[in-house]
């Protein structure tokens, strides 16, 4: 009989190269996304990361998103995953050639908010953050297993909260943390 157990591997954590500060968070950025300013109603994209040829089976995605002023409680930001077999940053991307595999605005078909709202269903939806009446910094566990399908990929998300993130982006991220199985014999 073998026993089997999770352990935590290193996290993958899309922040701000010029503002983040891990302090809060204890997870060190890997990858880049600016989410400083973001309008409501726009959409962002990060760089394509690669997770590696033995990548964990799934990852546990966890976000931290700061409302420059405090939103209606209930309003959401949408995260979305936009995977890749090619580790081009511009090829093969879900969603369309919008998604650049760069840190940029994600603006599909022209970049009003229909258009986004159409081309997410593109992406895969990695869950909602429901925002509370706050203007502070805003931590959720957005899924605690999700299976990436293929080896490359970039988070998407979508600012539906009513307000304009803060406009630095110090606190905020997006992570996937690895969720390793680790087998033993007993």
């Amino acid at each position: 009989m073998a026993d089997v157990t999770v352990e935590m591997g290193t996290p993958i954590c899309w922040a701000d190269t010029t503002d983040y500060s891990s302090t809060a968070s204890g997870i060190s950025r890997t990858h880049q996304i600016d989410l400083t300013s973001l309008a409501d109603g726009a959409a962002r994209q990060g760089a394509k990361a690669d997770l590696t040829a033995n990548r964990a089976g799934s990852y546990a995605v966890k976000a931290c998103i700061e409302p420059g002023v405090a939103p209606v409680a209930g309003t959401r930001v949408e995260f979305y995953w936009s995977s890749s077999f090619s580790t081009t940053a511009g090829t093969g991307n879900d969603g369309g050639t919008s998604v650049t595999g760069a840190d940029a605005a994600w603006a599909p078909g022209g970049g009003a908010e229909a258009d986004v709202d159409e081309f997410k269903r593109q992406l895969i939806f990695l869950g909602s953050m429901a925002m509370t009446a706050d203007a502070i910094p805003q931590v959720a566990l957005l899924r605690s297993r999700f299976f990436p399908p293929a080896r490359y990929g970039q988070p998407v998300l979508k600012n539906d909260c009513g307000q304009a993130f803060i406009a630095d982006a110090v606190k905020m991220y997006v992570a996937l943390i690895p969720n390793v199985d680790d087998v033993a014999a007993s």
